[in-house]
Parts: C-alpha cells; structure tokens; sequence
C-alpha cells in the first residue's frame, strides 16, 4: 500500500501498526457516543431491504466493547449510529467521513426500522460525479424531520489497505469552517510546490547540474502526492476516470523515495568522497526501480499478493531512507559539505511519521497538525533542500567570482607581458630604423651631395630629394613604432598627432573627439587602443575611398569606448576580408573581454564600435596621471 511516504526503520512500523480507526467529532471535538455504536463486518454484498438490514443489525456489537484492526485485511466495514447518541444531534447537518480514499461507500438513512432515505452508491472506485456533495470528502446531509429516532448505517470498503475513518457530524458553520481551512493549507502547499518547482528550474537553467533535475522531480512527486492526498488531483484533474486517480497518488509517493536519494548522494558527492556507500545506494535505488516496476503490473489484483507487495515497498522505502540516513551520517563525520541537511530532513521525516502513525493508531487526537503530519513532513522537508540548495548556488557564485577574478589577473599578466614583448620589439624596430638604416641614408644624402659636380644636376638633385623623402618616412615610421609617443603625450596626445598628420596630407579629413572622466589611462591599455586605430586609419586609408572620417574616445575609470565611422565605398560586413585586420582586432578584443561591432553596408561606409572593461585591479593603479 502507498498510502505515505515513511522515513523510519521497518521496527517501528511493528511497533506502531495502523489500525482501524472510527472517530466522531461535534465541530471538531468529541461527541458522547461512547457504547451506543456497534459495528460489523464481512465480505458484504452492497444490496441492502429491510430484511438483509435486520440480520445486520442482530450481528452487531459496540464499538467500545471490541477491539478491531481491519487495516490491510479483505474485509468491509458495517457502521450503525443512531443520532440520538450523539450530543446534540438536532443541531447537525451533516455527516462528513472525513478520508476522500475509501473504495467504495453506501449510505442509508433509518427511521426505526424503516428505510427513509438512500444515498446513492460512490467512493474513489467510481466517478467523483456520483458523490452527493461535490466535496473532497465524503459529504451526506442528514433529514431534519424524527432526528430522535434517526439512524445512520454506513458500509465502508477499504479492503486490503489502510483504514482510516474519522466520522464527523457538524454544522454548517463547522463544515464552512473545516473547509476553509483545509483549501488553505492544500493552497499553501500547492503553491509552495509551484514555486520551489519554477525556482529549481531557473538553478538548472543557470548550473546545468542533474542535482536539480532529481530535486525538481522529488518535489512534483510529493507535492502532487499531498495533492492527491487532499482528494484533488481526483477532483480536478481525473473526475471521470478513478483508475488513474486511485494509481497515481501511491506511484508518485513510490517514485520519490528513489529520487531523494539521488539527489541526497549527488549533493554530497559520495562517489567521490564515499564510494562504498555510493555503491550500495545506486544498487539499492536500481533493486527498488526494480521492484517498483514489477509491482506496478501485480498490485491491480487483490488478495495476499497485494497486500504482500504493499508491505514490501513500504519496507524497501524505509531500508532506502535508513541507506541515506547512514550515508549522510558518514558523510558529516568526514566533514562533507551540507551532510548536515540531509541528517536533519531524515529525522524531520522520522518526526512526521511517529506522530501520524500515533494519530492513526489513536494514541493522540485528532487536529489539523496532527491528521496533516506527514504532508506538513514532507513540506519542511523540501523547504529545507530547498534552502541547502540556495545556500549551493551562493557559495557556487562566491567561487565563480573567486575564479573570475583570478582569471582577470592571469589574463592581465598574460596581457601586460604581451604589452612587454610588443613594447620592445617595438623600440627595437624603432632603433634600428632610426639609428640604423636612417643614418645610412642620411650618410648617402651627404655622399652625394659632395658628388653634385661630377653628376648631371638634375638626376643627382631628384636622387637626393628621394633619399630625404625616405630618410623622412623611415623616421616618422620609428617615432610612430616608439611608445616614446605615447609616454610623453598619452593616448589623446598621441591620437590628436596621428589626426593632424593625416589631415595635412589632405588625403582624407578625420574629426576627432575625446571625452570622459579620464585623459590617461594605462599604458598597456592605450598602447592597445592605439594600435588597434593605426590598424583602423590604415584600413581607411586604403581600402575605404573615404573622404571624412570621425573618431570618437571616451575614457572612463571602467570602461575605454572607441567609436570610429567613415563615409567611404563601405562593404558587406558578413564577408570580412582578411586582409582588413579585423580578425586580429577581434582577437585582442576578445582576449580583454571586451566587444567589437562592425556596421557596414556597400555604399554607405563603415561603423566600427569598440568597447572593453578595465579590469579592477587595473583601475587601483592604472589609470594614472603623467
């Protein structure tokens, strides 16, 4: 039977049996019945004339002079209460048995010996329509007229399952009453399982961890179980069809034994830390999946087959949750992270089910906490790995952030030793250039100057204004290769000189504008962003056909923005050239985790849009004044 999901060792099942228990309440509290209540039982045809009613009656014997335990036995349950045993009967208006699960369920109303009134046959075996009240609960009116000689006989079917009937009469008041709050509370829950459901589904959609894939179907399952439980999922969801109703409730109590542990082993990550334990917990999950299949084609018939596979599941949820409870604890002494929790659940669930089984034995009495254990339980429960995982998900960000931090510094290492290398090879390029090649050609100028009598004038003239036109290039090439440039007048300085040059050969016109909070930032990054707007004015130069140009630089303590348009021929920016040098912008971009936009279009120019983060520790010391 799959009646609650039971997280205690199979002896205290031994030692708190269920038992048939009848309970009647005046508006939540007992009413004097005591021995004027005499039941029944057999396997009893649901025929019923005066007759039949007659021997029934002569069979009978008071409730408090048997004891009885029908729980799990192929027997139904005959009750006869006379109204006039129960305290002030005049005022009640009805009759609520109070387990929306019984089988089957006949009601007939006796003025003496006579019959006065039958309720027409229902109970979860048949469709919710045939219920007299459209109530989760079982729900009778109870005639107004002859109370005094009125009597009540009740036939239950329950056979090999729990049996369970607590049997209230109330008022409207009180029924009002019972009902509010019991919406309230399966609200409450429902909500709460919708809610930890979508919030589990965002931590899968951020991690991608299986974890929360097993958490996720734990929580539908016993959320839907305290659904069904309440009468439900039969009531909205299945009203027609009872199989489907009568089977979900203990196969999705069945399937969340297995996902628990799970979840419980890959939280604590046991195939790492304990994988004896890990072994003997996938064996047993794959025993129980098992066994739950198997049963699942068996249990429909009835009998001592039934009955024995019953047992076993609910022996096989308890030896899983004594499996997770002895992991968890091994886990917590080699000082696992969150075993804890998971010790914690596990008694939570010990504690539900020794105070409902107490309440279903009749040991404590009947209230809301009480009748609402197990499901309250499983609620803390989940709320409770709930929690666990929130506290996963923060201390995961702490450490992604750790790592992202430490990844910036590598890469800023990595980034200033590139910006090293480049520096120098940049100064020896600009050395031997200038030191080098363009002293040679100023010594060939000179040379041949002192040779301007032997040679025809006009040749030895172009000869020389060449070899000075060269000397120049060879020397503004160095002074554009040295970061000398950029250490003595920074980036805007250095910009502003690039601009100027190319505005004087009146080649092309370039605009350019600086803004921001900043005029310096540091070296390596405007040694990167001047290299990356030679490469772009080279491109422009080149290839663009443009006429006019404009640069814009904002410059902010975390952020380097660099804008720069043209009006030139433009081009199709799906197919970029790799001849352009986008690719390597791109690269150095993306290295500094910045970003690169290209909007161009044939015949209308080009936009290029460049934008990167300076990193934090960068801001401290970088963004310094020359």
């Amino acid at each position: 039977m799959y009646k609650r999901l039971r997280y205690l060792i199979f002896c205290l099942l031994l030692c708190f049996g269920a038992t048939a228990q009848i309970q009647f309440f005046h508006n939540e509290s007992k009413a004097d019945i005591n021995t004027s209540l005499v039941l029944a039982y057999g396997d009893t045809s649901a025929q019923m004339d005066l007759e039949r009613f007659a021997a029934i009656k002569n069979n009978m014997q008071p409730v408090s002079a048997v004891k009885f335990n029908l729980s799990y036995k192929n027997e139904m349950l005959w009750l006869y209460i006379p109204l006039a045993a129960v305290k002030d009967f005049s005022s009640f208006t009805h009759i609520m048995l109070r387990n929306p699960h019984l089988n089957n369920l006949h009601v007939w109303v006796f003025d003496g010996d006579s019959l006065v009134k039958t309720f027409a046959p229902t109970g979860d075996h048949l469709p919710f329509a045939s219920r007299t009240l459209r109530y989760a609960d079982f729900v009778f009116p109870i005639p107004e007229q002859n109370r005094n000689r009125l009597s009540l006989l009740i036939l239950l079917d329950k056979r090999n399952e729990q049996l369970n009937v607590p049997v209230h009469f109330v008022t409207e008041e009180g029924f009002s009453s019972y009902n509010r709050r019991k919406n309230l509370l399966a609200g409450l829950m429902s909500g709460l399982g919708l809610f930890l459901f979508l919030f589990t589904f965002f931590l899968f959609y951020t991690m991608r961890e299986k974890l929360y894939v097993y958490y996720s179907l734990y929580v539908l399952m016993v959320f839907f179980y305290i659904f069904s439980d309440y009468g439900y999922s039969f009531m909205y969801l299945f009203p027609n069809h009872p199989l489907p109703a009568d089977f979900t409730r203990p196969l999705s109590i069945s399937l969340a034994s297995p996902l628990y542990m799970l979840f419980a082993i890959t939280l604590l990550n046991i195939k790492e830390h304990l994988p004896k334990h890990y072994k003997w917990v996938v064996g047993f999950v794959i025993f129980y999946l098992s066994a739950l299949v198997i049963s699942t084609f068996v249990i429909p018939n009835t009998g001592k087959i039934r009955i024995l596979l019953v047992w076993l599941m609910q022996i096989f949820q308890n030896t899983g949750a004594i499996i997770i409870l002895v992991t968890a604890i091994a886990a917590w002494r080699k000082k696992i992270a969150y075993a804890g929790y998971i010790i914690c659940t596990s008694l939570v669930l010990l504690f539900a089910f020794f105070v409902f089984m107490q309440y279903v034995s009749g040991y404590i009495t009947d209230t809301l906490i009480t009748r609402n254990m197990m499901n309250i339980g499983f609620a803390t429960e989940v709320s409770i790995l709930a929690f666990v995982l929130t506290l996963r998900f923060k201390k995961y960000k702490e450490q992604s952030e750790q790592l992202l931090r430490t990844t910036n510094l590598q890469q800023e290492q990595i980034f200033q030793n590139i910006s090293n290398y480049q520096e120098k090879e940049m100064q020896r390029y600009s050395s031997l250039l200038h030191d080098s090649v363009g002293a040679r050609l100023s010594a060939i100028r000179l040379n041949l100057e002192s040779l301007k009598q032997k040679i025809p004038e006009i040749q030895l003239t172009k000869s020389i204004e060449d070899i000075g036109e060269l000397a120049n290039d060879v020397r503004q090439f160095s002074h554009n290769l040295s970061p000398v440039l950029l250490q003595k007048k920074g980036l805007v300085g250095a910009v502003k000189q690039i601009v100027e040059g190319v505005n004087e050969s009146q080649r092309i016109f370039i605009q350019f504008e600086s803004i921001g909070s900043l005029q310096k930032v540091s070296f390596r990054y405007e040694l990167m962003v001047y290299n990356i707007l030679q490469e772009l004015i080279q491109n422009i130069l080149k290839h663009a056909q443009a006429t006019e140009v404009i640069i814009q630089l904002i410059l902010e303590k975390e952020l380097i923005y660099l804008f720069v348009e043209d009006n030139g021929r433009g081009f199709n920016h799906l197919s970029i050239k790799e001849g352009l040098g986008f690719s390597q912008i791109q690269q150095l971009v993306t290295f500094v985790q910045g970003s690169l936009t290209i909007d161009a279009k044939e015949g209308y120019g080009c936009k290029v849009t460049l934008e990167f983060p300076v990193l934090p520790d960068e801001a401290n010391h970088a963004t310094t004044y020359r």
